[in-house]
């Protein structure tokens, strides 16, 4: 197995982790008119062989093309970008309007500088990509087909799955559903990228799994395991999957209410939040939670029962009520008369 220099391993021989296959120029063949480059930026010109090149450091040559973005401007290496990019390497084999000069009027300068310093190995890839400029390197790397940004994009985000949660809004890549998203637009397309973006879609499916999970399963498990205590443990389980629905529907309902949610999250995964809502609202209608038999209260056990004030109460009202003749107070007994009325009631008998 091959090792590729952002420091991702390759799935076979032929096709690197970026989603790509990767070329190597022929000795002898093509050639560059930057000097020292060697060629390397002819390689659309060029047959593919079997070797994989697992380095893109710059060349010794240093940078010579100005990249003018819609805020800003820098330099970068022709020969790198042509090696990186089979769009740009398209695009520079074309004389351009001003020598010397690309413009990318849609981009941003500081993706570019990113992205730049992931291709020259200027250092550790992971170190580079973070939640806040991970969005904007995929769609950079989407563009201009930069499989090693995609790569590290790709891995990034697979190292982060257990942290991505419901919390954060949509427009950050934290949150679950863009990070889904991200994933299926511009992950999942690439054999090499499939182990890194199957870890964000079971996040995904963990996440949605208790809004499918019908209640009379859960409390099935917990008495089938018996013991003293079952029906206590099956009523704080039935209670933990009702606060753990509210907490999920809650976050969704924020999620799915936002302006940007059909426009941010992917069909796919908006079918995925749409079915388990679905699900949540069946499984919810189809019980009805226990109620206290005194009060008409929630319950935690089962139909039937009492709180534990109502249960003191309902004992005080069967155990000390007064004499049925005089209305005396009485001591808590199973006798319906005080003694001097039942005293009474048998002399007159």
């Amino acid at each position: 197995m091959s090792q590729h220099a952002g420091g991702l391993p390759a799935s076979d021989g032929r096709t690197d982790v970026m989603g790509s296959s990767s070329e190597r120029l022929p000795a002898g063949s093509g050639s560059c008119l930057h000097p020292g480059c060697s060629g390397l930026c002819c390689l659309a010109k060029a047959p593919v062989s079997d070797t994989i090149v697992v380095s893109t450091a710059a060349p010794s040559a240093g940078c010579d093309l100005k990249l003018v973005c819609c805020d800003g401007a820098l330099m970068a290496s022709r020969c790198v970008l042509c090696r990186a990019s089979s769009v740009l390497r398209s695009t520079l084999e074309l004389e351009l309007p001003e020598a010397g000069e690309l413009r990318l009027p849609a981009d941003k300068a500081e993706s570019w500088r990113m992205a730049l310093s992931l291709l020259s190995l200027e250092a550790y890839p992971l170190s580079l990509v973070t939640s806040d400029n991970v969005v904007d390197l995929l769609l950079l790397a989407d563009k201009y087909d930069i499989p090693i940004v995609r790569g590290a994009c790709a891995h990034f985000l697979h190292l982060n799955a257990r942290q991505l949660s419901l919390v954060p809004p949509l427009s950050s890549a934290s949150n679950l559903l863009t990070a889904a998203s991200l994933v299926i637009k511009f992950v999942q397309p690439y054999p090499g990228l499939q182990q890194y973006g199957s870890t964000v879609q079971a996040r995904l499916d963990d996440e949605l799994a208790m809004l499918r999970m019908p209640p009379d399963v859960l409390l099935a498990a917990v008495q089938a395991a018996g013991g003293p205590g079952a029906p206590d443990r099956a009523a704080s389980a039935l209670a933990a999957w009702q606060r753990d629905l509210v907490r999920l529907t809650s976050e969704l309902h924020v999620l799915v209410g936002a302006a940007d949610y059909a426009g941010t999250v992917a069909p796919e995964v908006q079918a995925a939040v749409t079915l388990g809502l679905l699900a949540a609202v069946r499984h919810s209608a189809s019980r009805v939670a226990p109620t206290c038999g005194r009060c008409g209260g929630v319950l935690q056990a089962g139909p039937g029962a009492l709180h534990a004030d109502c249960a003191a109460a309902q004992y005080t009202d069967l155990h000390t009520r007064g004499c049925r003749l005089c209305n005396a107070p009485m001591l808590p007994t199973h006798a319906r008369f005080c003694n001097s009325c039942a005293y009474r009631k048998h002399k007159k008998s």
